[in-house]
């Protein structure tokens, strides 16, 4: 992290939950690269249990505000002192799921009536986040922690466990779902940040089907598989490439002359 002094906000802290072993160069170069308030303090939480992780990084926390991370995402330098510029309790930017076709992670709530919870809620669509500036989030929505800045006198209003597993669902961790819970319940907003797409990591393979009778390049996660028909390479300003091969392969010869 770089510290940086004249940014005119206190120092609070960073905090990331973690497995054992680390995933992604991207998200160690982009913690690497970060600007924080001087004074800032890191605390990398590892082991199998996601949720004590970022508990046990609320009881490290020094300082005014919590910035919670996993380590399967990656941000720009100025992200973190972009939220703090906000004068609110809480703010997050917007997050992609992992799984196909990547929409946001952030779930409707229930409709009158409905549990609190259940597997047939609707995540939001894309031009659900589309417009300008913040958003406050409407009350019994769900978005997730990644991202997520919260001002200390929120989490001193929760009190611990600040994260909670099992609470919708005893086969479930859900633990963003009900700190998000938690916070509108204790009637602070959570406001979204829509200017802000937090890149979010996972393993996919690369492959091709065909579209309209020709290959294209697809991404293949699990069993869904999604076609890019309109993935063309890039002109090249400086070189002059134009997308076609930089190799040209020979012409197979005639049918006869090859026999010979």
């Amino acid at each position: 992290m770089m510290h940086v002094t004249d940014t005119g906000h206190s120092a609070g802290t960073v905090i990331v939950a973690a497995g054992i072993q680390p995933r992604y160069y991207e998200f160690q170069m982009a913690l690497e690269g970060l600007k924080v308030p001087a004074g800032t303090k890191l605390f990398i939480e590892r082991s199998c249990d996601i949720t004590q992780n970022f508990n046990n990084g609320v009881k490290k926390m020094l300082g005014d505000f919590a910035w919670f991370l996993g380590d399967d995402h990656a941000f720009a330098p100025d992200l973190l002192l972009r939220l703090l510029d906000h004068p609110v309790d809480v703010v997050v930017p917007v997050t992609p799921c992992k799984t196909p076709p990547w929409m946001p992670c952030v779930i409707h709530g229930p409709a009158d009536g409905e549990r609190v919870w259940h597997e047939d809620m609707k995540l939001y669509d894309w031009d659900e986040l589309s417009g300008e500036g913040l958003l406050a989030f409407p009350k019994g929505d769900f978005i997730g922690q990644a991202g997520m800045l919260v001002r200390k006198p929120v989490l001193d209003a929760i009190g611990y466990p600040w994260f909670k597993c099992g609470q919708f669902d005893p086969g479930r961790l859900q633990e963003d779902m009900m700190f998000c819970r938690e916070i509108q319940q204790l009637g602070y907003t959570v406001w979204i940040d829509q200017g802000v797409i937090f890149d979010h990591y996972f393993v996919v393979g690369v492959t091709a089907r065909r579209h309209e009778g020709k290959y294209v390049p697809a991404l293949k996660s699990g069993q869904t598989v999604m076609v890019l028909p309109d993935a063309k390479p890039a002109t090249d300003k400086n070189t002059g490439y134009k997308g076609t091969p930089r190799m040209l392969w020979s012409v197979p010869p005639p049918a006869k002359q090859a026999a010979a």
